[in-house]
């Protein structure tokens, strides 16, 4: 308990710490090595309170047992200058450490500029890429620690970490050494967020805006971590490779520590649902690792032999998701109480765990105000405090469950015994049940949010968050090995599982009342809630309510049919496969999707037979491939034909990854793609990929069979696009424009053409009518003339627009449509068109008003 009391002092000295700072009570002029001298204090204290105290025998039966009553408390006046050298380590430690640092002329943000200023030099610097680089809204986001300032023709030694912001290509490694140049800013702080505050825990003092990068030869940083980096690069791709969107980014979340991929409108259902920390790694989820390594391992290897596999185990969890700071802190605590429950000692893994975060503090006090850190620590201290009595109350229902888990439970780890089913509830649900205690609190506090539907949706999807870990752990692993086959079947394990997961949470997300949003929830307010939940678990609440149960007698009859429950989820989940595969098989219709990619285009087409074209994709790979993951059967990661009209980023920014993920067996272009060079990236790409370029121009068309064409109606040759008066530069001019014909429909795209293309084709009396137009540009009144639409003659116009600052589509166009079908992708997501050459049937995604006058979307076909 000394060990407990002591770790709690030190952690409110360094809250303390900070106030005293912000009050200026302490500040630079207090010398950073300075709390050493309390802390090598600590063990003396220890020492002489050891001496001192009278010695007697302990009764362990702590906090609470019947008849127990503890001893009366003597002063011990040298525990007491312990607790205060505690204290003062914790304050002194701070002030080595602020937030604010105090900056030198050898530190990188002495030289920052402020935030907001208006005119900024550009500076030149010299590091190595100190983190894994992760991307997110086709942005690249980097970390480089530097060692020098360029300063003319002299390097300026200098030291500190700058956070870069760059296109997604070319991606970058970690340890590459590199050159930088750009603007060095201070990070702002924003009426919400402390961003400064942030990015000051992760060691960050530093912006690089608009920045130039040259690759150095050399290495950086550790090469033990260059190698851990390339296996998480590896599992990153096979899982990209292996799953459909968004299961790949969920799985990436969960298996690897990677989230910048997952959605943004799931990732807030998730939080809605109180369910996020299951997509992050945290405590809790290497709580149900070490849950579910040790249900094996003690069945395997029995009680004992079973610490070392279940945290070797541990450790190759987190090597496999990146061995970062968050993922070794949540690892050591996950293990801490593995040993703790080996040794039947609950008490020290509590001591275990606070003792883990007196070093992490330690080490970096700034950790004290990390959300990650606090939600790991809080979710493993409910996890040994609540989960006895969870797993008490199962055990009056269900006589024999206790001995169905191996973590957790008044006796520690037991001996094998009990169905496997056990096991997993136990260990996968209760686990995750008792981590929510303690971490509901923060959640409220932070997000200023309680969700009234998490203890349903936690219920819902803890139970298949085990087979997430361990079929998306072995499958990575055997994919690795080279067996990308046995690795496809193993995925499909968590595959079902996510899909699972994210059903429930979007149902459960939907719900009225699912959750509330409370802004009035303090510090204060925190603080009492955990207060009462102390004082729950001390008293022992929760067992001695449940005590009247012991009496009742429960028969195991109905056991037997738990059992073949199990046999029967598992040949549903089987089922369930077998039926998806064969109902994503090709129906005979013709399919066209317009996706929702965002403020640029993507048109996803199906044949009646099933081969499959994709033109564009916005400039969002993650968006596009989240949008490909609907509409393409999940096992299926091949494209016939990829069409790119021209290279701009909107256009052709989610293609220039599509080679990583997808096999692709042609693509289409026209000449501005091959001269142009911001085509340069989207060519190296496909030529690294091995992937064939056809170009295409006016008079050109392709058979995708079944009675399907691809008609390319634009652009011309490139002198006749200059007789014609159309600038050569100018890529939306020279985009290609394309009509897809199954029997009698059709579809005009015609990508971001402008009303000189318009006029031209109309001059050549091109067969430009069509059932279906894809309205030009995004709906700028650059295109889609009042002429071009009396040619086209559409009844359903669609326009691929998302949120921009450019007033898309103009109001010009929407005149020009008037008295037609207008769907849009940011009011309607998603368009989903299908034909059988006669009829056509119209799908959205979501159904906006403006289609009340229309159709039913699903039931009423138009004839064109």
């Amino acid at each position: 308990m000394i060990l407990l009391v002591l770790a709690l002092t030190y952690l409110v000295g360094i809250a303390v710490g900070r106030w005293f700072w912000q009050i200026s009570w302490i500040g630079c002029d207090f010398p950073g090595w300075l709390w050493i001298a309390p802390a090598l204090s600590l063990p003396l204290w220890l020492w002489l309170d050891h001496l001192v105290r009278p010695h007697r025998p302990v009764d362990l039966r702590w906090p609470a047992s019947a008849g127990f009553k503890p001893p009366r408390p003597q002063v011990r006046p040298w525990l007491v200058l312990l607790v205060a050298a505690a204290a003062v380590t914790g304050v002194l430690r701070y002030a080595s450490h602020p937030i604010a640092p105090c900056l030198q002329d050898t530190d990188l943000a002495y030289y920052n500029a402020p935030a907001d200023a208006a005119n900024v030099d550009s500076v030149t610097l010299v590091g190595f890429i100190a983190t894994y680089p992760t991307v997110t809204d086709a942005r690249q986001r980097l970390e480089v620690d530097v060692s020098h300032m360029v300063d003319g023709t002299r390097l300026l030694p200098v030291r500190g970490r700058v956070q870069i912001s760059t296109r997604s290509l070319p991606r970058y490694a970690y340890g590459q050494r590199v050159q930088i140049s750009g603007l060095l800013v201070e990070p702002p702080v924003f009426d919400s967020f402390d961003y400064r505050a942030y990015l000051a825990r992760k060691g960050v003092h530093s912006l690089l805006q608009r920045p130039r990068i040259e690759v150095l030869p050399g290495d950086g940083g550790s090469s033990l971590l260059r190698r851990i980096y390339i296996l998480r690069g590896r599992g990153e791709v096979l899982l990209n490779r292996l799953l459909p969107e968004p299961y790949a980014a969920l799985a990436n979340g969960m298996l690897l520590g990677i989230e910048s991929g997952i959605p943004e409108d799931l990732y807030e259902q998730f939080n809605l649902t109180g369910t996020s920390h299951t997509i992050v790694i945290s405590g809790s989820n290497v709580a149900i690792v070490a849950g579910v390594l040790v249900a094996v391992m003690a069945r395997l290897l029995g009680k004992r032999r079973a610490l070392w596999p279940t945290l070797a185990g541990i450790a190759v969890y987190a090597f496999l998701v990146g061995g970062d700071a968050a993922v070794v802190r949540a690892a050591l605590m996950g293990s801490l109480v593995v040993i703790a429950s080996v040794i039947n000692r609950q008490s020290t893994a509590l001591v275990s765990l606070a003792f883990a975060c007196w070093v992490m503090t330690l080490i970096n006090p700034l950790t004290l105000w990390d959300v990650g850190f606090q939600l790991s620590a809080s979710a493993t201290a409910g996890l040994m405090i609540f989960s006895p009595g969870l797993i008490a109350l199962c055990d009056r229902f269900w006589p024999g469950f206790g001995q169905g888990g191996h973590l957790t439970g008044e006796g520690g780890i037991k001996e094998a015994g009990g169905s496997l089913l056990r096991g997993l509830i136990q260990d996968g649900l209760l686990v995750t049940l008792a981590a929510n205690f303690t971490t509901l609190p923060l959640v409220v506090y932070y997000f200023q949010r309680l969700s009234l539907i998490s203890p349903l949706t936690n219920l819902l999807i803890s139970p298949v968050q085990p087979f997430i870990m361990l079929g998306g752990g072995a499958g990575v692993i055997v994919g690795m090995l080279g067996i990308e086959l046995l690795a496809q079947v193993l995925l499909w394990i968590p595959y079902v599982s996510l899909l699972w997961t994210v059903t429930m949470v979007q149902w459960t997300a939907a719900l009225p009342g699912a959750s509330l949003e409370i802004s009035d929830y303090s510090s204060a307010a925190m603080v009492t809630t955990y207060l009462l939940l102390a004082i729950v678990w001390w008293r022992g609440w929760l067992q001695e309510r449940l005590s009247h149960l012991r009496s009742i007698k429960w028969t195991g009859a109905w056991l037997p049919l738990v059992a073949g429950g199990g046999v029967f989820a598992g040949l549903s989940v089987a089922a369930f496969l077998v039926w998806r595969i064969v109902l994503t098989q090709p129906d005979g219709y013709l399919h066209v999707h317009f996706l929702d990619a965002g403020q640029g285009d993507g048109v996803f087409i199906q044949t009646p037979s099933g081969r499959q074209v994709l033109i564009d994709g916005g400039s969002d790979p993650q968006r596009l491939f989240a949008e490909l993951g609907e509409v393409m059967p999940f096992w299926d990661r091949t494209l016939d034909l990829l069409v790119l009209t021209h290279p701009d980023l909107d256009h052709m920014g989610a293609q220039l990854t599509m080679p990583e993920r997808f096999e692709i067996g042609q693509a289409i272009v026209s000449n501005v793609t091959l001269d142009d060079a911001d085509g340069d990236q989207w060519r190296a790409g496909t030529a690294y990929a091995g992937i064939p370029i056809a170009v295409q121009g006016a008079g050109g068309w392709i058979d995708l069979g079944d009675g399907v064409a691809l008609w390319t109606l634009w652009p011309p040759d490139e002198s006749a696009v200059r007789l014609i008066g159309i600038d050569g530069d100018n890529k939306n001019e020279r985009s290609l424009v394309q009509k897809l014909v199954y029997g009698e429909f059709s579809v005009l795209l015609t990508g971001d053409a402008g009303m000189p293309s318009e006029e031209a084709m109309l001059r050549a009396g091109e067969m430009l009518s069509a059932h279906v137009l894809k309205v030009g540009h995004h709906g700028s009144n650059s295109s889609t003339s009042p002429a071009w639409v009396r040619a086209v003659n559409p009844a359903v116009a669609v326009i691929q627009v998302g949120e921009n600052r450019y007033g898309h589509p103009h109001e010009e166009v929407l005149d020009a449509l008037a008295g037609r079908l207008v769907l849009r992708n940011d009011e309607h997501g998603r368009v989903h068109i299908r034909s059988d050459g006669v009829q056509m049937w119209i799908h959205v995604e979501r159904r906006a008003a403006t289609l009340s006058n229309w159709f039913e979307t699903a039931a009423k076909p138009l004839t064109p």
